[in-house]
């Protein structure tokens, strides 16, 4: 397993930070104790405060019954928080839930806090302390903080249900995703001008190398593709893209030697993480995705405001694709030769992916559907301008078979300012004449 895949597993588990806050209870628990057993502070401590052992033994017991059922509802809300979101969003949402931050450090304090009271309560011992001060005191302290992690948790399960705040953290992740992925990794080898790479040598038969195991393709380790092509001086060809899936016997990968060398196969599928099911990590389609089931979730229980929202998250993150990415198959090493081939993936590919879906459920909802060509002149404004045509094609594309569901005369005008504003931003107002003209036809 990759660095980046065991930290990206070990933020979408809930076991690790709980965990680490377990191992610190058991080292207070290890001062507490040792302070209070072996140096009797508690005797010391008895002109100002201590308590005898009857005392901070029913303290102590309370407290542990007190936390655990603190954690017992933390949990039962969790559940219903899961039981919610995959009910009216998509069951694909909750891991973001169990990875935030806020949700583990939660955990994390309320399973701390049980452990410190039970080790407590359990390693109470009159005959070596008759009196107590530092058990006592951080128990009342850490059942004080619990109660206040408790409000702040149901004010933060309450913030996370919101859509606006929940498609905002989803677009921000698939925002990190393209900047990881494309901008840091695949950028820095694409090449602009494709007459300077010599391709003919993909147009031979080459050498295919099999996946050896079914699943979906999860991360790709690109720069270490890149060195150990350089390494080996072969050209190689990924056949299918991040989130793909492929079987066992799928060749997956074709590579052609520009010499005799052997070419160490296993090595390159151990750069290639295949899985069960797919991931965050890099595959940006799947976290566009997420944003998409919300908004089609959303117009199926007539909640179009939550589907709009989800359409301009959606827009932010295509606007980013269309601005720091080069649309580009080619990777080449630092001398210009070509390396690795990858799928072809343009802006119409990601603009598809994000709204395709979405225009389709709702065909028949003309609001809906104009909110979608006002993002996509809001789009257009900072798009990279070589991709005007494909926003505009996607915006006709919107438009044609409409005009059928037009219940006022209103729903007209707004749906065609839009499109004629796409079309001044794109320019394209001489298509928008002609579409307008075809339009009237009989």
């Amino acid at each position: 397993m990759s660095e980046r895949e065991l930290s990206h597993t070990v933020q979408s588990n809930m076991w690790f930070t709980p965990l680490l806050y377990v191992l610190f209870s058991a080292l207070l628990v290890t001062v507490t104790l040792t302070t209070d057993l072996k140096y009797d502070l508690g005797n010391q401590m008895r002109p100002f405060f201590a308590v005898d052992y009857d005392l901070t033994q029913n303290l102590v017991g309370t407290l542990t019954a007190a936390t655990l059922t603190l954690t017992t509802f933390t949990f039962n809300l969790i559940l219903v928080v899961f039981t919610t979101f995959s009910g009216q969003f998509s069951p694909r949402m909750l891991k973001n839930f169990i990875a935030s931050k806020s949700t583990q450090r939660v955990l994390g304090i309320f399973t701390s806090s049980f452990i410190y009271m039970l080790l407590s309560f359990l390693f109470l011992n009159k005959r070596m302390a008759e009196y107590y001060f530092a058990v006592p005191l951080v128990a009342a302290i850490i059942a004080a903080f619990a109660m206040g992690t408790f409000i702040f948790f149901i004010n933060h399960a309450v913030a996370w249900l919101q859509v606006n705040q929940m498609t905002y953290d989803m677009k921000n992740e698939a925002l990190s995703i393209v900047k990881s992925t494309l901008e840091d990794e695949v950028d820095p080898y694409k090449v602009n001008d494709l007459t300077a790479v010599n391709s003919e040598i993909c147009e031979e038969n080459g050498n295919a190398i099999k996946a050896r195991k079914s699943g979906f393709i999860q991360l790709v380790d690109f720069i270490s593709i890149m060195k150990e092509a350089e390494r080996d001086d072969i050209v190689i060809r990924l056949e299918y893209a991040i989130g793909s899936y492929v079987y066992a016997t799928t060749p997956f990968i074709t590579y052609w030697k520009n010499g005799e060398d052997e070419v160490d196969e296993e090595k390159y599928l151990s750069l290639i993480s295949i899985g069960r099911r797919q991931t965050e990590v890099q595959d940006i389609e799947f976290s566009i995705n997420k944003l998409v089931e919300v908004a089609i979730r959303s117009l199926g229980n007539y909640d179009p405001k939550t589907a709009i929202n989800s359409i301009y998250q959606l827009g932010e993150v295509l606007t980013t694709i269309s601005r720091g990415s080069i649309f580009s198959k080619y990777l080449v090493d630092k001398q210009n030769n070509l390396r690795v081939v990858l799928q072809e993936r343009d802006f119409s590919h990601y603009l598809y992916n994000a709204f395709g879906y979405i225009r389709h459920y709702a065909k028949d909802n003309v609001i809906v559907c104009t909110e979608i060509l006002k993002v996509l002149d809001l789009m257009a404004k900072s798009l990279n301008k070589r991709d005007y045509n494909a926003v505009w094609e996607f915006g006709v594309l919107t438009a044609s078979g409409l005009e059928n569901h037009f219940l006022f005369a209103l729903d007209y005008q707004q749906f065609h300012r839009a499109l004629q504003n796409l079309s001044v931003t794109t320019k394209h107002e001489k298509e928008y004449e002609e579409f307008l003209f075809k339009s009237k036809q009989p």
